[in-house]
Formats: C-alpha cells, sequence, structure tokens
C-alpha cells in the first residue's frame, strides 16, 4: 500500500515537472522556426531599412544571410539579429536583388525564405559621377579617379538630407530651365532674364552651357530614370543670366546703342539678380562661377560690397544667404583682356611650373577678397587640386572640379538639350566618347562629361550648403561657415612648401603647406580648411549647437606714411606692426596695401598673428605683369604698385585679433624676370604681331609705403 502511494504521487508529478528528472525544459526546441518571403523598394543610394519575417513559437531566433557573397547589387547589413532588422543601400540604377535569408534557433531545421529588393527609379549616369561616390570610375576619360576621393555625399542622402526646401541662385550665362533633368527643381516663375525682362534665363547662344551645366552639378533631380544626380537632388533652383550676351548688340542700332554700350553685368543687374530683388530675396545659396584675373592690382566695388552684406545679414527669415563664388583657373597661366598672359610660353605648352606657385593667386581678384563670398579652389578625381585652379589665402574650401574630361575625368551634369546646342554637339570628332551623339547614355546629346574648373567646384560646394540648411533650415550664414570649417577634410597631408631660392642667399617659403592654427583649425592655401565632406557636415548641421554672437566688422587699423626700403632679393624682406585692441574671435582678416615696386611678382607678402600663425596673403612670380606692357605715356597705365589694394585671409580663423599683427614685405628676385603674353595682338594680317616674350626690368627701390587691418567675427567671450 505504501509502495502504491509513492508510485502514484510520482506519476502524478511528473506530468507537472517530471519526477526524479533534472529541471530541464523538454519540451524546449520542440518546434522549428518558420520564415516567409519579404519584398522591399529600394532607391539608388538611398538607404532602405526593413524587417525580415520569421518566429520560432517555443524559442528565441536568430536571423543571418545564407550566403553574404550572393549580394551583388548593394550592401545589406543586418542591424539586429534577434529581430531581423537591416539596412540596404545600392548604387544601381535598376535591378532586383534576390538574397536568401535564414531563421535559426540553434536546433533544429533552419528556416529559409527569399528577401527580394527591387531597385528602380535611379540615374543611370551616376555610376559615373566620381564626385558624388568615387569608385575609381572613369567619367568617360582615359584614366581613372581614385577610389574615396569625393565630396561624401552619399551618407548625407541616405540620411534624408537632399536640398528639399533650399532655393539656390544660379548666377551665369543662363540656365536651360525646360532641361529634361532640371525642369521638375526648377522653381516656375522664378527666374529672371536680365536682358528680356521675361522668367526664362534660357542663353540666346546655342553654345552657352555653362549655366546649365553649373545648375545639373548642384540639383539634377534625381531617381528620375535618366541623366545623373545632383549634389542637393532636392533642392530648388532659380537662374540668372548676369554673364550673357544680348544678341542684338552684335549690331547695335542707334535705339539700343547706350544699353548695349552698358552690358549687362550693370550694378542694376548685379542687385536683381544677387537678392535685392523679389526674384532672388528667397535664395539661401547664390552660385557665382565667374571671375577676372586681372594682371594690374584694383581695388574693390564696395557697392557691391555693401549690397552683399545686406544680403548676408538679413536673407530670407533673417538667416542671411551664403554667396560661393569660384576662385579661379589661372594657376598656370589665364586670360585678361582678351589676351593670354603666362609665366613663359613653355607653360603653354606644360613645360614649366613656375616654381610650383601659381601665376593667378586668388587674392589678385578683388571680388574674391571680400569676406562675404565664400571662395572655393577645386579637386580632381585622385584627390590632387586641380591642374588649372587658382589658390590662396582666401580659399575657404575646396570643391570637386576634376580635369578636362579627356586625359583624366571631368564632371559628368547636365548639358544643353538636343545634339545641336551645348557642348557635346554632334561632332566627327568629339572630345570623348560620351559626347557627339553616340554614346547609348546620351544619344541626345543633353549631357556632358568634361564640365570642369572652379566653376564646377563651385556648384558643388553650393550643393553640398543645400543639404546641410536642409538638414537644419535654421542654421545662419555664418554657422554654415563653421561647419564646414570644422568638418572638412584635411586632404594631402604630406604636402611639403614650396621653397624658393632668393640670389643664392637662402630658401624662403613661398607658400606654406598645412598649418595648424592657434585656435585648432588646419588651414593651406590650395585647399582652405580642405575638401568638404558632405556626410560629416550634415551630422554636425543636426547637431550644431554653437552661438557665434552677433557679427562684427572691426574698423580699419591702418599704419601709413611708412616709405620702408624692401630690399632687394633679400629673404629678411622688411617688416611692421600694427597693435590692435579690438578682440574678437577672428571668423576673417582683411588688409589693404600701399606698396610702391615698378616688378609686382617679386613681392611675397605675409601676415603674422600675434598668435604667431603665419599666412602667405600673396605669392611671388604672380601674373602682377602689367608693367611689362603697360604705355608709360599714358598716366591711365601707369602701374606703381599696389595702391589701397584688397586682400583676404581665412588662416586666422578661430583666433582672438588682439595683439601685434606683422606684415612682412619679401623681394625674392634680383635677376631676369619674364613672362609671355599676346597683348594687344596685332593687325587683322598679322594678328601674332605681339605674341611675344616681355622681359621687365628689376627694380631694387621698392617701398612699403602704409597698409591696414580689419577683422570679420564676433566678440570674444
Amino acid at each position: 500500500m505504501y509502495k502504491k502511494t509513492i508510485l502514484s504521487i510520482c506519476i502524478t508529478t511528473a506530468i507537472l515537472a517530471g519526477c526524479g528528472s533534472d529541471n530541464s525544459d523538454t519540451k524546449k526546441n520542440i518546434l522549428s522556426p518558420t520564415s516567409s518571403d519579404v519584398t522591399v523598394s529600394a532607391k539608388q543610394s538611398v538607404t532602405v531599412t526593413g524587417t525580415l519575417t520569421g518566429n520560432d513559437e517555443d524559442s528565441d531566433v536568430t536571423f543571418s544571410i545564407v550566403d553574404p557573397d550572393s549580394i551583388k547589387l548593394g550592401k545589406l547589413l543586418i542591424t539586429d539579429a534577434a529581430k531581423g532588422t537591416f539596412t540596404y543601400t545600392t548604387s544601381a540604377s535598376e535591378g532586383a536583388e534576390v538574397i536568401d535569408f535564414k531563421v535559426s534557433d540553434g536546433v533544429n531545421k533552419d528556416s529559409v525564405s527569399e528577401l527580394t529588393i527591387n531597385i528602380d527609379g535611379g540615374d543611370p549616369l551616376y555610376t559615373q559621377q566620381w564626385h558624388l561616390k568615387n569608385t575609381a570610375q572613369n567619367s568617360f576619360s582615359l584614366s581613372r579617379g581614385l577610389t574615396g576621393n569625393d565630396l561624401n555625399v552619399e551618407g548625407a542622402i541616405s540620411s534624408g538630407a537632399t536640398g528639399k526646401g533650399i532655393i539656390v541662385a544660379v548666377i551665369d550665362n543662363g540656365v536651360e530651365i525646360s532641361h529634361e533633368d532640371l525642369k521638375n527643381n526648377v522653381i516656375v516663375g522664378g527666374s529672371y532674364n536680365l536682358i528680356t525682362g521675361t522668367n526664362d534665363p534660357t542663353p540666346f547662344a546655342d553654345s552657352a552651357a555653362h549655366g546649365t551645366e553649373v545648375s545639373g552639378i548642384i540639383a539634377s533631380e534625381g531617381w528620375n530614370g535618366f541623366g545623373g544626380r545632383g549634389v542637393a537632388p532636392e533642392a530648388s533652383l532659380i537662374g540668372f543670366n548676369f554673364l550673357d550676351q544680348d544678341p542684338l548688340c552684335a549690331h547695335p542700332t542707334l535705339s539700343n546703342f547706350l544699353t548695349c554700350a552698358a552690358g549687362v553685368q550693370t550694378f542694376a543687374n548685379f542687385a536683381k539678380s544677387h537678392g535685392k530683388s523679389a526674384f532672388s530675396d528667397t535664395a539661401r545659396v547664390f552660385n557665382q562661377s565667374y571671375g577676372y584675373s586681372p594682371t594690374l592690382p584694383f581695388t574693390t566695388e564696395e557697392d557691391e560690397n555693401e549690397l552683399m552684406l545686406d544680403v548676408v545679414k538679413h536673407g530670407p527669415d533673417g538667416k542671411g544667404a551664403l554667396f560661393v563664388k569660384a576662385a579661379g583657373n589661372g594657376f598656370q597661366y589665364f586670360k585678361f583682356q582678351n589676351a593670354y598672359w603666362a609665366p613663359s610660353i613653355a607653360v603653354i605648352k606644360g613645360e614649366d611650373n613656375n616654381h610650383g606657385l601659381p601665376f593667378h593667386n586668388a587674392n589678385m581678384s578683388p571680388d574674391n577678397t571680400n569676406l562675404f563670398n565664400l571662395v572655393v579652389s577645386a579637386t580632381n578625381a585622385v584627390g590632387q587640386l586641380s591642374s588649372y585652379s587658382s589658390v590662396g589665402s582666401n580659399v575657404f574650401v575646396a570643391g570637386a572640379g576634376g580635369e578636362y574630361g579627356t586625359d583624366a575625368p571631368a564632371m559628368v551634369t547636365t548639358d544643353r538639350m538636343t545634339c545641336a546646342k551645348g557642348s557635346a554637339t554632334t561632332n566627327d570628332r568629339p572630345s570623348t566618347g560620351f559626347m557627339g551623339g553616340d554614346h547609348p547614355l546620351n544619344e541626345q546629346c543633353n549631357y556632358s562629361s568634361t564640365m570642369n574648373g572652379t566653376s564646377a567646384a563651385t556648384p558643388s560646394v553650393a550643393g553640398v550648403i543645400a543639404l546641410i540648411l536642409s538638414a537644419n533650415p535654421d542654421l545662419g550664414w555664418r554657422d554654415v561657415r563653421e561647419i564646414l570649417a570644422k568638418t572638412s577634410v584635411e586632404i594631402n597631408p604630406d604636402q611639403s612648401p614650396i621653397m624658393i631660392d632668393v640670389a643664392g642667399k637662402a630658401d624662403f617659403e613661398a607658400m606654406g603647406a598645412w598649418v595648424k592654427n592657434a585656435a585648432g583649425y588646419h588651414f593651406n592655401n590650395l585647399y582652405g580648411f580642405g575638401r568638404v565632406d558632405a556626410t560629416a557636415a550634415v551630422n554636425l548641421a543636426r547637431t550644431y549647437k554653437a552661438d557665434l554672437g552677433d557679427y562684427v566688422i572691426s574698423d580699419w587699423t591702418t599704419k601709413d606714411k611708412l616709405d620702408k626700403a624692401i630690399p632687394d632679393a633679400n629673404p629678411s624682406g622688411v617688416t611692421d606692426a600694427n597693435s590692435v585692441l579690438d578682440n574678437l574671435v577672428i571668423e576673417g582678416v582683411q588688409i589693404e596695401l600701399n606698396i610702391d615696386h615698378k616688378r609686382l611678382p617679386d613681392l611675397a607678402i605675409e601676415l603674422i598673428s600675434p598668435s604667431g600663425t603665419h599666412s602667405m596673403v600673396m605669392t611671388p612670380y604672380n601674373g602682377f605683369t602689367f608693367q611689362g606692357v603697360a604705355d608709360e605715356t599714358d598716366p591711365d597705365e601707369i602701374v606703381t604698385g599696389y595702391v589701397d589694394t584688397p586682400m583676404l585671409s581665412n588662416a586666422f580663423y578661430g583666433e582672438d585679433s588682439a595683439g601685434d599683427w606683422t606684415l612682412k614685405v619679401t623681394d625674392v628676385n634680383s635677376g631676369q624676370y619674364s613672362f609671355w603674353t599676346q597683348y594687344r595682338v596685332g593687325t587683322a594680317q598679322n594678328p601674332a604681331a605681339n605674341d611675344k616674350v616681355v622681359d621687365i626690368p628689376n627694380d631694387a627701390n621698392g617701398l612699403l609705403k602704409g597698409w591696414s587691418i580689419r577683422f570679420h567675427g564676433h566678440a570674444a567671450s
């Protein structure tokens, strides 16, 4: 009776807990995991998030990919293996990716299903736009880029920053606003033709494609199944033909003579297109892919500066606008007054590097010396300075400009529509295989693969600024500059300074490499604060908390009547100190120079801050060569040297202004100096009459007569 009772208890208990067992759960993992197929849609370079489907009723599960090597069109990452969440990013414009995934409980047989990703609505030319994502493509040229040397746009786009809601004004030779890849981003009725007074700024000349190419770099429509994509593919565009020519002025009549004499580039038209009219006052970004490279010093246009100051301070919604400006394309040689100027004829033949120094320093152009213009230099697809790019201490950042598109990649962008207009016109011998109408991706010649220059680098930066502002529309114009200064990439960090021999006496540092200033910012005359990084800039924009305070422009601090001799060919040079009492956190430094010297390319101009940071604001062996061809009998052509000549440096960003600032002027050459020019080309019968090498005699009697300095910034806390 006793034994039976114990057995009965054991049987009853076993049903509940397993009498005499080790307390393990014998029912666990009895059931196998299940899964089901999943289908999602994806767009080129936009990260898709999703969740794989599967579970196990009596166990936790793990999701994984059966064969990671089977993923061919993009990159898939399982972000949570327990939940099955994933991200997928692709560069493909179209196609279907079928991926086997499995659900495992670690005991039973895995359940396998398919994840199908349908890719549609891409941009066929995106894969050749190295500036957006550099995969070492050739962009239809004879050589390839170097992977990773791009604007790092993809991360910004995939995070949702596309430029949406931001208006960019393209001030150029006009924009073909009906272009298939631009029209949906063009604000209807928002553009202005400065010649006809209509809302269509399409250029008159069929060959005029510059502004249309610029617009495509900024905001070609994304994911529409044709063409390429802009840096800010959902930004809005307005266009102005400030650089256009009135066709009626080719044969002016009595009635339009005065209008034609004034031209299109009047101050009134400058105001209309640069933020002081109802057509342009909504733009938060102004793209200025234009400029000039003079051979003699000029002063600034104060009326233009005052207008731009008003726009940057009081632009849309009081947040201000940004003017983005091309540095110039004159590193090797340039054109001025319808003539070419170069250090020597060998430069034209590619045989001379002018001591490695720029012939056109960007500070030679007075419109590049006001702080309101954010000056841009150009880099190429292998991560070097583009061969043509002007440089200087006034460069703020570098963009993507490429080379010429034949031997090395240029920029793939929009062209004028049809093979009868623009750069890609029908031609028996097109510049690249992409041009001319024979390429299957460009049969209508609506796109170009040869756009280049700081004209191309500037819109690449304007597009990034549109991304920044779309990520945080509350940013002010100075906030955007600060974000760019903090996030741009220091490229070629091992670059060496350029040293030149001064009369056999000593090596002289004519242009420095990267310098870290006293505020911790890295700066270089070639790249400014570096090549823009769209993803890093957008990420900082979203979390930006800095308060720069009120914008301050200090009064000029002036030293005059100095008459200090500049020793000829002496690396010691002449120096002068200017004591500054105002204590600002610097956002830019301007100087004005008064120097008598009859051979300006001999002079190197250097500015040194109280903190010891050096900035070469004017490099020697530059293109200020007009003194060699001037008519000395014409008072209007006599160039005595620098007269109230402005220059700008960004190298001192973030430093304190108070203290002694030192100007150093060094004459680096007592020997021969010559240059090559076509100035004052001869008659129609002998057009090359003055194609010659010009010598400028040495001037050993230079004088530093005076100089002034002022600061842009905010009060130090």
